[in-house]
């Protein structure tokens, strides 16, 4: 854990090929924020994150290439890039990572665009309306079945998840 003392939860860097951004997975236990944070000698858990910044009718091809490339090009790249950026705090890859899991699938995140969480108001005569975006459409129930995740609700982040909850909730009280 030596090189990431002292560092936030997340960390974005510059200049990967599949990678952008890491997270410190270890600062939080079962009963709180890690007492062990500060501690340079424990294990910890980085989470990597690859980038995508693609046009959509590019998307297609790097989900095949995202299948389709070798695990080894994936562990070269992390091995350059933690080496770039953990330089000057004693990192060594070979020494200090034990373990490498490649999760191609991870957990389905939404990636939004423009116009995902607000859709462009419409202004007529200098009178601005507001529309309903995207993901107003996306949420609405049918029937009995309801959509309640953080996907719906505008960014990928926990409190977009309790939001979606707190809505769903609403909607499906009443049908039992």
């Amino acid at each position: 854990a030596a090189p990431v003392v002292g560092l936030g939860y997340d960390g974005y860097y510059w200049g990967g090929q599949y990678f952008a951004d890491f997270v410190v997975a270890d600062w939080m236990s079962a009963t709180g924020p890690n007492p062990n944070r500060s501690n340079p000698n424990r294990q910890t858990v980085l989470t990597f994150y690859g980038g995508n910044n693609l046009p959509v009718n590019a998307m297609p091809q790097a989900r095949i290439d995202l299948l389709t490339t070798p695990f080894s090009s994936y562990e070269s790249s992390l091995r350059s890039d933690m080496n770039r950026i953990f330089a000057g705090r004693n990192f060594d890859f070979d020494r200090d990572v034990q373990a490498l899991y490649l999760y191609r699938w991870g957990h389905s995140m939404v990636y939004p665009k423009p116009g995902w969480p607000f859709s462009a108001p419409i202004v007529n005569g200098g009178q601005v309306t507001r529309v309903p975006s995207a993901r107003f459409y996306a949420r609405q129930q049918v029937g009995r079945i309801s959509f309640g995740a953080q996907d719906v609700e505008s960014s990928p982040a926990n409190e977009s998840a309790i939001g979606a909850g707190l809505r769903t909730s609403g909607e499906v009280l009443p049908l039992l």
